[in-house]
């Protein structure tokens, strides 16, 4: 099985776009004068597939109003800014990538097994981020709970993760400051309405120590609402 890769630019529409490069500039680096934006979609294809197959996958991943901007090469040119690529964690397949397959099979695509769009980023600045600069712009363009940095392009989607062994977080010892440390941890995004409501909640109501499968699954509960 390989993993093939479609580009499409822009990745972003102009005026969120805009927005970044601003958000940048005040937050990350003074010197960041432009963002240049495109997506990735990264194609695991079984061995074999029908030689008119690739036509119609291109026909349903560009946009049919501007296939010049559609293509097999990046359109992002790497000696003119820094490049920074954020896409799903590869633990598991997104809803975007099933709905993807699904629309695959039905045009007969029957060698498209899994597809998960990335987002690139290039950075127009006299100079480079520095690591810390970088670990900033990064920490604005993706969400830690589901996505991550690619450093290199997809080859494969073997991720080699072991789950962490499930953890009992001290809250009847140590009270809400136990699950500010697991929310910065895991980027659960609790607010202090919800560190204070599942403080009392395990303290006074259920009367013992949540474990982080249960701070995780609440989470994305409330990312549901």
């Amino acid at each position: 099985m390989t993993v093939e890769h479609f580009f499409r630019s822009p990745g972003l529409p102009e005026s969120w776009r805009s927005a970044l490069v601003n958000t940048v500039a005040t937050r990350v680096s003074p010197d960041v004068r432009d963002i240049r934006t495109e997506f990735c979609f990264n194609v695991q294809l079984k061995e074999g597939q029908r030689e008119d197959e690739t036509d119609i996958l291109r026909w349903l991943l560009a946009e049919t109003f501007q296939p010049e901007s559609f293509g097999r090469g990046s359109f992002l040119q790497p000696s003119e800014g820094q490049i920074f690529e954020v896409g799903p964690r590869l633990s598991f397949s997104t809803a975007w990538s099933t709905n993807a397959v699904s629309v695959c099979h039905a045009c007969g695509l029957d060698s498209v097994m899994r597809i998960e769009r990335s987002r690139r980023f290039q950075l127009i600045s006299p100079t480079p981020l520095t690591p810390e600069q970088q670990q900033a712009f990064l920490a604005l363009v993706h969400d830690r709970m589901t996505e991550r940095p690619y450093e290199t392009p997809l080859q494969s989607f073997e991720h080699g993760a072991e789950p962490a062994p499930v953890q009992t977080i001290p809250v009847l010892e140590r009270g809400r400051a136990a699950l500010e440390e697991l929310n910065e941890a895991m980027g659960l995004a609790f607010d202090d309405w919800d560190l204070d409501f599942y403080t009392g909640l395990f303290r006074e109501k259920i009367g013992r120590n949540p474990t982080t499968v249960e701070c995780f699954d609440v989470a994305q509960s409330n990312s549901e609402h």
